[in-house]
């Protein structure tokens, strides 16, 4: 798999998803103990899948299509998920399970694009 990263946008991504953590955590009403699990999490989990989306491209056209398609939409569940543990109470052994689980499950599928079509 032939995957290119664009080092710009890879940055300007790091910069919106540590601002989308600071949101989460600045948004955090569920008076949990551990509002910066959340932010951490959530921020790396939405830097992951926007990198994606924004900063690699594959090796061809349809293989990059697909990985951003699909980045996009894993984009948006981990997003929905981090909103949903931002505003109810959690423990933190669930939310990193779910969170591990989705984002590992997003790599996997990515890569499996990009390797069989690159």
């Amino acid at each position: 798999m032939n995957l290119k990263i664009n080092h710009v946008y890879l940055l300007i991504v790091f910069g919106i998803a540590a601002l989308a953590g600071y949101a989460l955590f600045a948004a955090n009403r569920a008076e949990t103990d551990i509002p910066l699990a959340n932010a951490i999490g959530g921020g790396i989990a939405l830097f992951v899948t926007l990198s994606g989306a924004v900063a690699v491209s594959a090796g061809s056209k349809g293989a990059t299509m697909n990985i951003r398609i699909l980045s996009k939409v894993f984009f948006a569940v981990i997003l929905f998920q981090q909103i949903v543990f931002t505003f109810v109470p959690f423990r933190i052994a669930p939310y990193i399970i779910i969170t591990s689980v989705l984002t590992l499950v997003y790599l996997m599928v990515a890569y499996a694009i990009g390797r069989s079509m690159g």
